[in-house]
Formats: C-alpha cells, structure tokens, sequence
C-alpha cells in the first residue's frame, strides 16, 4: 500500500484534456498543400490566440512533433515513426504488392481505403504520373456513402452499427450524391448481393469507380477501388481482376492472424 501511494505520489501531473484539443487543433492545420506554415498561419488555421499556439509549439518540438525550418514549422518525422505503427499500415504493407499488379493491369487509379465512422480513409493511391481528375490523396477522408469504397465497406458494416442509414440526411457532395438513407439502404443491398460497388459521378463530377471489400471471414477489413473517367465506360471489363485482387489480397490477410486482431480492434 505503502508502495503503492509512492508511485502515484511521484507520477507526472496528466497533462490537462485542453492542451491535447489544442495540439491537435495545430497539428491538423498542416495539410499536402500547406506542409509549412508560420506562427501566424498556424493561428489563423487552428482559430488559436498566436499565444496559445506559440506555447503549443513549443511543447510540440521538444516531443518531436514538429520541426522548425526556414520559413516557418512542420510536421516532425515522429509523427511518420508513430504512424507507421498503426495497424493500417500494416495492411497496407501486405496490400502494395497487390494493389501494384491491379494497376499495372489496368492502368488506372487504385486506391486502398478503411471505415472510420461514417468516412472513408484512403490509405493508399497508385496513379499514373500524368493522371488528372483524381483529387484523392493518402489520409484523406470522405463521406463513405459518396464513394465505391465507403458503400462496399458499409455494405458489411453490423446494421446497429450503421448510423448513415439511419441519420436524417446524408451529406452531398455532388449532384448525384445518395442523400436519402432510405436510398441508400436500398444500394447497400445491392452491393451485398452482387459483391461490388459502383460510384458514378457521386464522389466527384466525371468520374466513377467500381470497388470490392477485402473479406476476412465475414468481416471488411478494406476495400480496394479502380477509378477511371466516366467517360469511358462503367468499369466492367476490370471487375475480373479486381476479384482477383481481393482474393490474393484476403488470402494473405489470413496468414497475418497477429495483423488481423489488431484491424478488428479497430473497427469495434
């Protein structure tokens, strides 16, 4: 017992639930667009008094977190080591060799992507050097409901636990975006029944993609999408190769048992 109040008594102070908010308001400023950004910036992005960001800062760089440069702050390569970490990057290691051989095949866009609530998180894009249209990027996300990848991944999502069916109106990002739950329960169907999802213009205008979920057992770890202009055509001549995809893709998932508890972790 003695012991006991020793160690608690000696224990670091927690560091106060609003200082956290207040480094990841900073941290989420960053972006592909904006890598570096001044003080002020950082500021103005977080919505923080410069004050408060300049003292986050200065915690955030003694952890590593951040990095200052010529021209303003960044993100620290800590942060790089922490992801890497993450059960989704482990996926993604086992599912470049084959998402690599689907894009060779196909010669478009492939994207990777994990449920997180209602949204899609694009883990990785294999794209042509010269590709255009496609403003997808690694760590991005978007409303499930908008994309093939979200609907295959909602498709095999527990009904309890599919909140977009049931909210009262669905996000819109296009025109022909699925904005009635009703609709979009009827889709979800659909999908489940024929083992694949089609996005046409939903996500992005002139655009669509067909997209399978990775199954292990019964249970969608992924899904892996082919996207291409909808200009030229509805994808089906891919549909093969994508099962293809999936099938090696899942059976080397299987041998990962360690990778796979740590994925259905995730998603509970």
């Amino acid at each position: 017992m003695i012991e006991h109040q020793r160690s608690a008594a000696e224990a670091p102070p927690a560091i106060p639930t609003s200082v956290l908010w207040k480094a990841f308001d900073v941290l989420d400023a960053f972006s592909r667009q904006h890598r570096v950004l001044t003080l002020s910036e950082l500021a103005r992005t977080s919505g923080l008094p410069k004050s408060t960001v300049h003292r986050v800062l200065a915690m955030l760089r003694e952890l590593g977190a951040v990095e200052q440069v010529d021209g303003g702050f960044r993100m620290g390569l800590r942060m790089l080591t922490m992801a890497a970490s993450s059960p989704e990057a482990g996926l993604r290691e086992v599912a470049v060799p084959h998402l690599l051989e689907l894009h060779r095949t196909v010669g478009h866009t492939v994207h990777l992507c994990a449920l997180r609530g209602d949204d899609v998180v694009y883990l990785e894009k294999l794209h042509e050097s010269d590709a255009q249209g496609i403003p997808t990027a690694v760590g991005m996300r978007l409303p499930a409901h908008c994309t093939g990848v979200g609907k295959a991944l909602l498709a095999h999502r527990p009904a309890d636990a599919d909140a977009a069916v049931q909210a009262p109106l669905l996000r819109r990002l296009t025109p022909r975006s699925i904005t009635e739950p009703r609709t979009l329960a009827l889709e979800l169907a659909q999908v489940r029944q024929r083992g694949m999802a089609i996005d046409r213009d939903e996500a992005v205008p002139g655009l669509s993609c067909i997209a399978r979920p990775v199954l292990v057992g019964s249970r969608a770890v992924a899904a892996v999408s082919i996207g291409f202009p909808s200009s030229e055509g509805r994808g089906e001549e891919w549909l093969g190769q994508l099962g293809r995809t999936i099938s090696s893709l899942s059976a080397a998932l299987r041998k990962r048992p360690d990778l796979m508890e740590y994925l259905f972790r995730s998603q509970a």
